[in-house]
């Protein structure tokens, strides 16, 4: 990915970010989100057959045991989707000593925009966007940096003309979206609000040509 330390593996339903140093991360992932040191980061697929309900009673279990066969430290963090993960996009971008991938499974079927009440049982499509950056940034950067994640999953989906199924407004997600920014720590680029600016620079295309 970024460099020969980080590598994407797929290995039936589970879609990982591996890296052989910790990176620096941070999320809204169901599994160790928030601010975290890891090792890996995991997109896990739900089969069909495994069911709605029996997923939102533990999901944590079903993440726990996709993430097994990996053999992945605990502390990785974890992601669930309904999406076909083999369709993954990945998208890399550079600009002199600073480098940014982004990796995406997408599924809209349950799309939404900001803000709509909606009364909804069985959650099938999500959007999980994993990201590395190449660099050593504070953590107020990489919360800048999981914003404009955001932002650019939005601005895709108004590219593609994704609507919400529920209003028929322009859809900015779906119900159940994690995005993870994790960085690799390598002091490579100055890390001022001018290095944040050059990440989400190059991370806003990337966002946009990412998409399924």
């Amino acid at each position: 990915m970024v460099d020969n330390h980080v590598r994407l593996v797929l290995k039936e339903n589970v879609l990982a970010v591996l890296s052989d140093a910790e990176l620096s991360a941070v999320s809204g992932a169901i599994h160790n989100g928030g601010f975290r040191r890891t090792c890996a980061i995991v997109n896990t697929e739900v089969p069909d057959s495994y069911g709605d309900r029996k997923l939102h009673d533990d999901p944590i279990a079903f993440v726990l045991a996709s993430a097994r066969k990996l053999d992945v430290p605990p502390e990785f963090v974890g992601l669930v989707t309904a999406a076909k993960i083999q369709k993954f996009s990945l998208v890399k971008k550079s600009e002199g000593d600073l480098a940014v991938s982004v990796v995406a499974t997408a599924g809209c079927s349950h799309s939404e925009s900001a803000g709509e009440r909606i009364d909804v049982e069985e959650i099938a499509g999500t959007i999980n966007v994993m990201i590395v950056v190449d660099g050593d940034p504070t953590e107020s950067c990489l919360v800048a940096l999981l914003a404009t994640a955001v932002e650019a999953k939005a601005a895709a989906m108004r590219e593609l003309d994704i609507r919400s199924r529920y209003t028929g407004d322009s859809a900015t997600g779906t119900i159940t979206d994690s995005v993870v920014v994790a960085a690799t720590n390598r002091d490579c680029f100055g890390w001022s609000c001018v290095g944040a600016w050059a990440a989400n620079w190059l991370l806003c295309p990337a966002g946009s040509e990412g998409g399924d």
